[in-house]
């Protein structure tokens, strides 16, 4: 695209392939992936959100889970209103600020939800293992890029 022709359509991105459909694929299959598991644990994807940030994390106030999961502190208020009414977190006070409540998933929540998660970890972790050491540090790398891209697209 030259300055004296701006009406030019952008050029074909150069990820345009086999790669690319991968990546849409695998983009289609964790969204799918993740319905199923919403209607497996009984939690709509806000809640899914919500409780996989409890888990890896661990335990947080609606404050701070609003300010990672990128929402308004009204609308966490809600969604963590309908995980505790489906028995899916508690609210603890907070150590040290009695103002405020930590949300902690309840204690059968990782297990019931690994059920579901546990043979994708396993296949994950069996495709893994069957890579050379080069391959890992390829597909590492390129993960790697790729949240990088995500984490650009979506700053501001």
């Amino acid at each position: 695209m030259t300055a004296d022709r701006p009406s030019d359509p952008p050029s074909t991105p150069p990820a345009e392939g086999p790669l690319r459909e991968q990546l849409r694929n695998l983009t289609r299959r964790q969204q799918r992936f993740e319905r199923y598991l919403s209607r497996k644990m009984r939690v709509d994807l806000a809640g899914l959100a919500v409780m996989d940030r409890l888990v890896s994390a661990g335990p947080a106030t609606p404050s701070q889970l609003a300010r990672e999961l990128s929402t308004s502190t009204a609308a966490m208020t809600l969604v963590v209103d309908r995980l505790a009414d489906g028995g899916h977190v508690t609210r603890q006070p907070h150590p040290s600020d009695r103002r405020k409540v930590l949300v902690t998933p309840a204690e059968e929540w990782e297990g019931a939800a690994y059920e579901h998660v546990g043979p994708l970890v396993d296949g994950i972790g069996e495709i893994t293992e069957a890579m050379t050491d080069q391959e890992r540090a390829t597909v590492a790398a390129f993960l790697r890029r790729a949240v990088a891209a995500y984490d650009r697209a979506t700053e501001g």
